[in-house]
């Protein structure tokens, strides 16, 4: 459900929310998108969803909710079918006698009100949800793995205990073509659709084949399927994958789409290793229709979030964001290409893989094996006639050399590069044989960057660290802090944490820093002035969002210990 561009731009100026200069460029980018204003106010950061929602609900005279302050109970849950909830995008969130309240994209959809009140026999008062909102309850779908395997293997397995030989690859796509083989398959996919997993891993071993989630970036354990039907698994991803069937001594990677209900579709990419006891697959979970992130959500904010659109807001030099794998850089790197995204700019990349695909902008995937590599490919661009060049990673000299180029000559150059924090990004820089005057003039700002995992909200409880932890993090007993943690439910996995969310540090690359950088210093000399600068360093974020309640001391200690 929407108003129109026009008439929300008339209530945004009105509520002095936003800047009229900014409000004026996000209308004028309406223009070279396929997106609402809505849609692009809050991926800049401008107004946040829940005002955007709450805004469109006043104005159609309808009533919101904020679906993230309700704990919907499984009874209630129930009363609309998973399937019949991600199709049409509701969620029954209370009940009140013979009464439904309904949480909706689109609470005019009188054809969809009806169908709900004939299917469940009861009265239906709908409500405005923001799409956000609505994904994240429609996760609290989580049906019994065990039991769903048990019915599905029981009634079947006979069926996939075929031996075929490598040879007979019709036999083998026979297999994997079979009812219980596809039946398993989806309910693995839909299982970790709902708990939100970013990779599904099946593992071969002597006895079983293990299935594992990775949850807000931590493994955990799923089941343990019959060793049998392993190779009709194998199988069955190759041929949704379109690889080779008869290829088991290489590694073979590939991708494909999986739907859930109507309107979520996701990209999975598939890779499939060799290992002793058979091939290992590994899927990464791609959400095709959710939205890319404000910089906001990330977890940037206060001094950081503006340094970060201080820097993006001038014409040339480079922008770094380093960290481990998994830290959440190519996000980061989205969310800020997502903001420089206008019809008068020519924005390219080149990336390995590419994540998501972002209209308006020109996105081209590293292939080796034809000398497509990052350095061969960065080049072409500068023939290009790009505004802004995004490099997936630096990862040797010659990129190195062609990104510094890129920065010096009027270009907006964006990448990531794999340092422990921001500081050592410029020695790594040196390590690859770059200058430290070339470097003073192309770095704008440099960013570090951690995902810790967030408090459920669900099961939210305060408690007393002990001083060991408190005495880790530089904090004393005697601060007035109430230090939060999640108790464990359902909805969490009895984990206790629930989505993830990042914490910063940013090296503003000032002219006193240049100054610093063109003299070849050490780490501590810049580490020296960045501190005398004011600079928030990532464990200091980390203690503050401990403070806030959104994560936990343990969760900080894991991912910046050295």
């Amino acid at each position: 459900m929407q108003i129109s561009d026009d008439q929300l731009k008339e209530i945004v100026a009105k509520s002095n929310l936003v800047k009229l200069e900014d409000l004026e460029k996000a209308f004028e980018k309406t223009k070279g998108q396929d997106k609402s204003l809505g849609n692009i106010l809050v991926e800049e950061g401008l107004i946040s969803e829940e005002y955007l929602t709450k805004t469109i609900a006043e104005v159609l005279g309808v009533d919101y909710i904020d679906l993230s302050s309700q704990k919907i109970s499984e009874q209630v849950l129930s009363l609309i079918p998973e399937e019949t909830a991600r199709e049409y995008r509701i969620v029954a969130f209370n009940k009140e006698n013979s009464l439904i309240h309904l949480a909706m994209e689109n609470p005019s959809d009188f054809e969809v009100i009806d169908f709900i009140r004939k299917k469940t026999g009861y009265s239906v008062k709908p409500y405005l949800a923001s799409a956000r909102d609505i994904d994240e309850a429609l996760g609290k779908y989580k049906a019994d793995i065990q039991k769903d395997f048990a019915k599905i293997i029981n009634e079947n397995v006979e069926k996939s205990k075929v031996s075929v030989p490598e040879e007979e690859i019709q036999g083998i796509q026979k297999v994997a073509q079979d009812v219980p083989v596809v039946k398993i398959i989806d309910t693995i996919l839909d299982h970790a659709l709902s708990q939100d997993a970013s990779d599904i891993h099946i593992e071969k071993w002597e006895d079983k084949t293990r299935i594992r989630f990775r949850v807000d970036g931590v493994l955990q354990n799923v089941i343990d399927l019959p060793k049998e039907i392993d190779d009709a698994l194998v199988a069955r991803i190759k041929i949704l994958a379109r690889l080779k069937i008869d290829e088991t001594r290489l590694p073979q990677d590939g991708r494909f789409k999986f739907s859930k209900g109507k309107k979520e579709f996701v990209s999975l990419r598939v890779s499939i290793v060799p290992s002793f006891y058979g091939e290992d697959v590994v899927l990464r979970i791609l959400k095709e229709s959710q939205r890319v992130l404000t910089l906001n959500e990330l977890g940037l904010d206060g001094k950081n979030l503006e340094l970060v659109k201080k820097s993006i807001a001038k014409p040339f030099g480079m922008i770094l964001v380093t960290g481990p794998t998994g830290s959440g850089k190519t996000t980061t790197l989205y969310s800020i290409l997502n903001i420089l995204n206008t019809s008068n700019i020519k924005i390219c990349t080149i990336e390995d893989p590419i994540e998501y695909g972002i209209e308006g902008i020109e996105q081209t995937q590293v292939k080796p094996e034809i000398k497509l590599t990052f350095a061969s490919g960065l080049r072409a661009f500068l023939r290009h006639d790009p505004d802004i060049i995004m490099v997936g990673e630096i990862r040797d000299t010659e990129t190195a050399e062609i990104a510094v180029h890129s920065a010096l000559t009027g270009h907006l150059m964006l990448s990531t590069l794999h340092t422990n924090d921001s500081i050592s990004a410029i020695f790594r820089f040196i390590d690859l044989k770059i200058q430290p005057f070339l470097l003073a003039s192309t770095l704008n700002v440099i960013i570090a960057q951690r995902l810790v995992r967030k408090i459920c909200a669900n099961c939210i409880e305060s408690y007393e660290p002990s001083k060991s932890i408190l005495d880790s993090l530089g904090m004393k007993e005697t601060e007035n802090i109430k230090f939060y943690r999640g108790k464990g439910c359902k909805q969490c996995n009895n984990s206790g944490y629930k989505g993830r969310i990042g914490i910063y540090e940013i090296l503003d690359v000032t002219p006193t820093i240049s100054e610093i950088i063109n003299k070849n210093p050490t780490i501590e000399e810049v580490k020296k002035q960045a501190q005398k600068e004011g600079m928030v360093f990532i464990h200091q974020d980390g203690i503050k969002k401990v403070r806030e309640g959104v994560t936990t001391i343990e969760e900080v200690l894991r991912v910046t210990k050295a």
